[in-house]
């Protein structure tokens, strides 16, 4: 154990080390305009109830190039969401573009007090609402990214994840081990590498292009976690702009497993909600959860007024536990339509999704790929 918070200590002191010198490192990228953009939240969520609060985004206000990005958040079902990120330069800004050493700083407080679990694999039941409400649930994370541009193109990231669970006042009569054993707080700090070609003309609103990320996520001794693990991601995307390029087809496939002893259940790879990485937007959060998945999207975005747009989708997913038990037969599917609304520096979006299980309702910001 001490070895292990030494290698931890020595692996922070390294990623701030480079930090300050990226910090200091003149880029290769011109000097971004002057932008602040500010949104109220005032939506419902079918995961959390009502929700309120703020987002907020300044870019080059210091004259750095970089970006401060904050969201604050509550809701009537008991989410508590904080967000704090700074990137030097902003995200934006290095696309399509060639640059030296980047900083991202993300800190990141997320609470369910009413916590939704559904059991694992991809035929999983949904008990009803009295049943499937089964804890609270906390999760902390501070993250310390450091990127380069090799080329217009092409770009490394690695970073360092301190990540902290808590999970308490588990109801006892729930048929879940998966949660009981989940009990108490874990801390799971873990090492990221991230590869990325990427075409598109936007991190914001892209119109045209594609991406190919691949991602490995490792956790053990060298990040200082007792629990061990290894998780890949492939994530492919593709934008084409139709009808003198104001419709955007737009389409994601996306590939995910990990592997490891004593794995918490949150590290799991899941599927159902409003998020980027887990999104299918017919299903409840986390309805999905087991050690891979799969996962495609397609959206046709439409222009109609203005700053406002449309989008029309339809998403497939599927979890295993293994690369041998995969049945596709089991793949779920589900379609809506939503609005969405551009600003200088991120998009607002309403979803509503369709399943056989019914109806989902999600609000949040930034495309979903």
């Amino acid at each position: 154990m001490a070895s292990g918070k030494a290698l931890n200590g020595a692996a922070l002191g390294l990623l701030l080390s480079l930090s300050l010198a990226a910090a200091s490192q003149a880029q290769t990228v011109p000097q971004a305009e002057r932008t602040i953009s500010a949104f109220p939240i005032l939506m419902y969520d079918q995961d959390i109830g009502v929700g309120y609060g703020g987002t907020a985004k300044t870019v080059n206000f210091l004259n750095w190039n970089e970006s401060l990005d904050l969201v604050l958040f509550n809701s009537t079902k008991g989410e508590r969401w904080y967000f704090f990120a700074f990137s030097r330069p902003d995200l934006e800004v290095r696309q399509g573009r060639r640059y030296g050493l980047a900083v991202d700083f993300r800190a990141e407080s997320d609470t369910f007090i009413k916590y939704y679990f559904y059991g694992l694999g991809p035929d999983s039941t949904r008990l009803g609402d009295n049943l499937d409400s089964c804890a609270t649930f906390r999760r902390q994370e501070l993250a310390l990214t450091l990127g380069r541009g090799f080329s217009s193109v092409f770009s490394v990231e690695a970073a360092y994840v301190l990540r902290q669970y808590k999970t308490y006042d588990v109801a006892p009569d729930r048929p879940f081990t998966e949660i009981l054993a989940a009990q108490g707080s874990r801390f799971a700090p873990f090492l990221s590498v991230v590869m990325r070609f990427d075409t598109s003309d936007s991190r914001i609103d892209p119109r045209r292009g594609f991406s190919v990320l691949l991602q490995n996520d490792f956790a053990g001794r060298l990040s200082g976690s007792r629990t061990s693990f290894h998780r890949w991601t492939l994530d492919l995307r593709s934008y084409v702009g139709v009808i003198r390029k104001r419709v955007v087809l737009a389409a994601r496939g996306l590939v995910q497993q990990i592997s490891g002893s004593d794995l918490p259940v949150w590290e799991l790879s899941s599927l159902g909600g409003g998020a980027p990485q887990s999104a299918m937007r017919g299903y409840v959060l986390n309805r999905f959860l087991d050690k891979g998945k799969f996962l495609a999207c397609g959206e046709v975005r439409l222009p109609v007024w203005k700053r406002v747009g449309a989008v029309v989708f339809a998403e497939a997913g599927l979890v295993w536990p293994s690369w041998k038990a995969i049945s596709f037969r089991r793949t779920a599917f589900d379609a809506g339509f939503g609005l969405r609304y551009r600003l200088s520096n991120f998009v607002a979006r309403g979803d509503i999704g369709f399943s056989r299980e019914g109806a989902g309702v999600y609000f949040n910001f930034g495309h979903l790929f």
